[in-house]
Protein backbone atom coordinates (compact mmCIF):
# COMPACT_ATOMS: atom_id res chain seq x y z
CA UNK A 1 0.00 0.00 0.00
CA UNK A 2 2.78 2.45 0.90
CA UNK A 3 4.53 1.87 -2.45
CA UNK A 4 1.28 2.51 -4.31
CA UNK A 5 0.59 5.68 -2.31
CA UNK A 6 4.08 6.98 -2.99
CA UNK A 7 3.79 6.16 -6.70
CA UNK A 8 0.39 7.83 -6.91
CA UNK A 9 1.76 10.90 -5.16
CA UNK A 10 4.64 11.17 -7.63
CA UNK A 11 2.37 10.67 -10.65
CA UNK A 12 -0.02 13.35 -9.48
CA UNK A 13 2.90 15.66 -8.67
CA UNK A 14 4.11 15.24 -12.26
CA UNK A 15 0.69 16.32 -13.57
CA UNK A 16 0.83 19.58 -11.69
CA UNK A 17 3.19 21.78 -9.76
CA UNK A 18 0.71 24.22 -8.25
CA UNK A 19 -2.06 24.04 -5.71
CA UNK A 20 -5.64 23.69 -6.85
CA UNK A 21 -8.52 25.90 -6.02
CA UNK A 22 -9.40 23.48 -3.25
CA UNK A 23 -6.85 23.40 -0.44
CA UNK A 24 -6.27 20.56 1.98
CA UNK A 25 -7.54 22.69 4.83
CA UNK A 26 -10.80 23.28 2.86
CA UNK A 27 -11.44 19.57 2.47
CA UNK A 28 -13.69 17.99 5.08
CA UNK A 29 -12.99 14.26 5.40
CA UNK A 30 -14.62 12.47 8.31
CA UNK A 31 -11.91 10.18 9.69
CA UNK A 32 -14.14 9.33 12.65
CA UNK A 33 -16.02 6.87 10.43
CA UNK A 34 -12.94 4.62 10.45
CA UNK A 35 -11.39 5.89 13.69
CA UNK A 36 -8.11 6.23 11.78
CA UNK A 37 -5.48 8.84 12.61
CA UNK A 38 -3.29 11.11 10.51
CA UNK A 39 -0.11 9.17 9.72
CA UNK A 40 1.85 11.12 7.10
CA UNK A 41 1.90 13.69 4.35
CA UNK A 42 3.74 12.31 1.30
CA UNK A 43 4.15 15.39 -0.92
CA UNK A 44 0.48 16.30 -0.60
CA UNK A 45 -0.91 12.77 -0.25
CA UNK A 46 -2.43 12.72 3.22
CA UNK A 47 -2.41 9.23 4.77
CA UNK A 48 -4.54 7.91 7.63
CA UNK A 49 -3.96 4.58 9.42
CA UNK A 50 -5.35 2.80 12.47
CA UNK A 51 -2.51 3.94 14.75
CA UNK A 52 -1.21 6.99 12.93
CA UNK A 53 2.54 7.51 12.35
CA UNK A 54 3.76 4.19 13.83
CA UNK A 55 1.88 2.31 11.07
CA UNK A 56 3.94 4.00 8.35
CA UNK A 57 6.93 1.87 9.40
CA UNK A 58 4.97 -1.37 8.87
CA UNK A 59 4.64 -3.19 5.56
CA UNK A 60 1.26 -2.64 3.92
CA UNK A 61 -0.79 -1.12 6.73
CA UNK A 62 -4.55 -0.85 6.34
CA UNK A 63 -4.89 2.78 5.31
CA UNK A 64 -6.67 5.42 3.30
CA UNK A 65 -5.30 8.55 1.72
CA UNK A 66 -6.38 11.52 -0.30
CA UNK A 67 -4.59 13.85 -2.67
CA UNK A 68 -5.73 17.13 -4.20
CA UNK A 69 -4.56 17.91 -7.73
CA UNK A 70 -5.67 20.70 -10.07
CA UNK A 71 -6.10 20.42 -13.79
CA UNK A 72 -6.65 16.68 -14.03
CA UNK A 73 -9.57 15.48 -16.10
CA UNK A 74 -11.86 12.63 -15.19
CA UNK A 75 -10.34 10.57 -18.02
CA UNK A 76 -6.80 11.12 -16.70
CA UNK A 77 -7.91 10.33 -13.15
CA UNK A 78 -9.57 7.09 -14.30
CA UNK A 79 -6.38 6.20 -16.12
CA UNK A 80 -4.36 6.60 -12.92
CA UNK A 81 -6.72 4.31 -11.02
CA UNK A 82 -6.43 1.80 -13.86
CA UNK A 83 -2.62 2.03 -13.63
CA UNK A 84 -2.86 1.01 -9.97
CA UNK A 85 -5.04 -1.97 -10.91
CA UNK A 86 -2.60 -2.93 -13.68
CA UNK A 87 0.30 -2.70 -11.20
CA UNK A 88 -1.48 -5.17 -8.94
CA UNK A 89 -1.91 -7.61 -11.81
CA UNK A 90 1.71 -7.17 -12.95
CA UNK A 91 2.90 -7.81 -9.41
CA UNK A 92 1.20 -11.21 -9.56
CA UNK A 93 -1.90 -10.51 -7.52
CA UNK A 94 -5.14 -12.24 -8.43
CA UNK A 95 -7.93 -9.69 -8.91
CA UNK A 96 -11.52 -10.59 -8.01
CA UNK A 97 -14.80 -8.76 -7.40
CA UNK A 98 -13.81 -5.91 -9.73
CA UNK A 99 -16.40 -3.13 -9.73
CA UNK A 100 -16.24 0.26 -11.39
CA UNK A 101 -18.82 3.00 -11.36
CA UNK A 102 -19.26 6.50 -12.68
CA UNK A 103 -21.21 8.37 -10.05
CA UNK A 104 -21.53 11.77 -8.37
CA UNK A 105 -20.61 13.24 -5.00
CA UNK A 106 -22.48 16.37 -3.96
CA UNK A 107 -23.42 16.82 -7.61
CA UNK A 108 -19.83 16.61 -8.86
CA UNK A 109 -18.33 14.01 -11.21
CA UNK A 110 -17.02 11.02 -9.28
CA UNK A 111 -15.83 7.51 -10.03
CA UNK A 112 -14.69 4.50 -8.10
CA UNK A 113 -13.03 1.16 -8.63
CA UNK A 114 -13.07 -1.58 -6.04
CA UNK A 115 -11.61 -5.05 -6.06
CA UNK A 116 -9.88 -7.66 -3.98
CA UNK A 117 -6.25 -8.45 -4.67
CA UNK A 118 -4.85 -11.70 -3.32
CA UNK A 119 -1.66 -13.71 -3.31
CA UNK A 120 -2.34 -17.19 -1.97
CA UNK A 121 1.37 -17.99 -1.71
CA UNK A 122 1.72 -15.70 1.30
CA UNK A 123 -1.90 -15.46 2.49
CA UNK A 124 -2.21 -11.84 1.32
CA UNK A 125 -5.65 -10.30 0.82
CA UNK A 126 -6.26 -6.60 0.27
CA UNK A 127 -9.70 -5.10 -0.33
CA UNK A 128 -9.24 -1.97 -2.45
CA UNK A 129 -11.53 1.04 -2.82
CA UNK A 130 -10.05 3.83 -4.95
CA UNK A 131 -12.05 6.81 -6.12
CA UNK A 132 -12.04 10.43 -7.14
CA UNK A 133 -14.29 13.45 -7.32
CA UNK A 134 -13.70 16.56 -9.42
CA UNK A 135 -14.82 20.04 -8.41
CA UNK A 136 -13.85 23.27 -10.16
CA UNK A 137 -11.15 21.61 -12.27
CA UNK A 138 -9.58 20.12 -9.14
CA UNK A 139 -9.45 16.41 -8.46
CA UNK A 140 -9.60 14.80 -5.04
CA UNK A 141 -8.38 11.23 -5.26
CA UNK A 142 -9.09 8.77 -2.46
CA UNK A 143 -7.08 5.54 -2.23
CA UNK A 144 -7.63 2.82 0.36
CA UNK A 145 -6.65 -0.72 1.19
CA UNK A 146 -8.18 -2.98 3.82
CA UNK A 147 -5.82 -5.76 4.86
CA UNK A 148 -8.02 -6.63 7.86
CA UNK A 149 -10.31 -9.08 6.06
CA UNK A 150 -12.93 -6.50 5.14
CA UNK A 151 -13.26 -4.88 8.55
CA UNK A 152 -12.83 -1.36 7.12
CA UNK A 153 -13.83 -1.50 3.43
CA UNK A 154 -17.39 -0.26 3.93
CA UNK A 155 -16.10 2.44 6.26
CA UNK A 156 -13.64 3.55 3.56
CA UNK A 157 -16.51 3.85 1.09
CA UNK A 158 -18.58 5.83 3.59
CA UNK A 159 -15.58 8.06 4.30
CA UNK A 160 -15.19 8.91 0.61
CA UNK A 161 -18.89 9.61 0.12
CA UNK A 162 -18.92 11.79 3.26
CA UNK A 163 -16.40 14.27 1.80
CA UNK A 164 -17.79 17.78 2.01
CA UNK A 165 -16.90 19.95 -0.98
Amino acid sequence: MTLKLTLLSVVIFLFTSSFGQIKIEDLKIDSTITGFHFAADFQGTIVFTKNGPPDIQTINPTAFSFTIAPGITAAAAKEQLEVMLTMSKENGYTITNLQTKDTTLSGFTAYYVSYIETDKSNNYKNMIFNSFVIKDDTMIIFVSGDLDDGKYIEKFKRTFFSIKL
